[in-house]
């Protein structure tokens, strides 16, 4: 798309750079380099809008389809946060090839029949033929050949020997002994090719002391805690969530893992490992905080009912903040829970004020019954207002479907409107069933 296109309201790409045999540099800070392969190549494009992001990827993964159904390609736009390979990840890990791979195999298939994958495929690649040279050390010996005279003749024939080097004022060129292209290039001559004996000076055949077979090995070896692993990585389809597919998947996976041999198990990844840590590391603190807070509260009104009523109140945000997923259609996660902790601040911030305004107006001189009701009008308005003023400045995340604070938006603006309502009846209500205020043929005098 042109600048004069771009005026005229078309929509496309602006550009776009590719980066072959080798990964991007690090252009934003949560993009994480590949290292240099020569089967890896990257690209980055950049578009004119972000809404076309998901038809321009829908395109591009239609052609690749039909046109290179062997390229494994991987297309998302730009993630906040840390960097997620692919949203769906098992890393299965064990002692033998073979066994890694017929656990795998079964896992595979139950994805690619799974709704929602789009495609499946692990980390170890596309295993890759080797030329594999069984010496007869027997007959080698016989004819007085050792391994490393094989290793030379087979070096100086296929990739080359270097020799000594030639220097040339301030350069030093290589010079390297091997065969013509032909040669090389041409892995049946290798039933004609001779090694050089150093022992005795003679040329002799390889296939007199070696077997020449064709094998396959495996492209890359990983490991995790020194244990081979296989990682599966799964992508999914526009508008279905890791959560979505591991719901179903893993119920599957721990039965199908009690069958697998001693020595084999398997490890979550993708989201719900990054979730996961996320939310532990949350949880880990949040016993400590919450304790401060009971402490806080107690040495605060020197009671142990009053934050207990106050306590109580946190839970209505949880009701409202599963109203509010529902009604956005959002997703619970990370920054639903830090929307969750601080709704419950400005919860018991709320409560905090209802209950002080009750004790004000009891040591003026106010019985129960007139303290609870004078204290629930009065503090009415400044409690709507505080209510009205957050979620006013928790619309524009929502509204604008902020990639990252959205979630955290939803979670306050629903949880806090059904809290503060519920807040200003159940803790005049908890107050009076706490402190036995007995209501019957109460009537109020303004």
């Amino acid at each position: 798309v042109t600048d004069q296109e771009m005026l005229e309201g078309k929509q496309g790409l602006r550009s776009w750079a590719s980066f072959i045999g080798k990964g991007a540099p690090r252009y934003v800070l949560s993009a994480s380099p590949e290292p240099s392969d020569p089967y890896h190549s990257t690209m980055i494009l950049t578009t004119t809008d972000h809404l076309i992001i998901p038809e321009i990827i829908e395109k591009v993964q239609d052609y690749v389809a039909d046109n290179y159904p062997d390229l494994q390609m991987q297309m998302k736009k730009l993630e906040n946060g840390s960097p997620i390979a692919y949203p769906v990840a098992i890393r299965i890990s064990g002692a033998e090839f073979n066994g890694l791979y017929d656990i795998i195999d079964p896992i595979k298939e139950k994805l690619l029949s799974m709704p929602g994958i789009q495609d499946v495929q692990d980390d170890w690649g596309i295993r890759s033929k080797k030329l594999s040279i069984d010496i007869n050390q027997e007959q080698a010996r016989r004819a007085k050949v050792t391994s490393e005279d094989v290793a030379i003749s087979l070096q100086t024939g296929l990739s080359g020997l270097q020799l000594t080097q030639y220097r040339e004022e301030d350069q030093l060129i290589p010079v390297t002994l091997r065969s013509v292209v032909a040669d090389r290039h041409d892995i049946g001559k290798l039933d004609g090719m001779t090694v050089y004996s150093k022992t005795s000076g003679e040329n002799v055949p390889l296939k007199q002391i070696a077997d020449i077979n064709m094998a396959w090995q495996y492209s890359i070896i990983r490991r995790r805690d020194r244990d081979r692993t296989i990682t599966v990585n799964a992508q999914l389809s526009p508008g279905v969530t890791a959560s979505d597919i591991n719901k179903d998947f893993n119920p599957w996976l721990e039965e199908n893992a009690k069958s697998w041999d001693y020595g084999y198990g398997f490890e979550l990844g993708g989201e719900a490992e990054a979730s996961g840590t996320a939310n532990q590391s949350i949880m880990e603190k949040l016993p400590i905080s919450g304790m401060i807070i009971l402490l806080l509260l107690v040495g605060q009104f020197n009671s142990i009912r009053k934050p207990l009523i106050i306590l109580t109140t946190i839970p209505l945000g949880i009701i409202g903040v599963t109203i509010g997923l529902l009604v956005a259609n959002s997703v619970f996660g990370f920054f639903t829970i830090l929307g969750i902790i601080s709704l419950s601040g400005i919860i018991i911030n709320n409560a905090i004020v209802l209950i002080d305004r009750i004790e004000i107006e009891l040591t003026n001189g106010r019985d129960d019954m007139d303290a609870i009701i004078i204290a629930t009008h009065q503090r009415l308005r400044p409690i709507l207002l505080t209510t009205a003023t957050t979620i006013g400045g928790m619309l524009p995340l929502w509204i604008s479907q902020d990639p990252m604070f959205e979630t955290m938006a939803v979670s306050i603006i629903f949880g806090l409107t059904f809290a503060t309502l519920l807040t200003l009846v159940l803790v005049p209500v908890l107050y009076s069933l706490f402190y036995r205020v007995n209501f019957m043929d109460y009537q109020y005098a303004e």
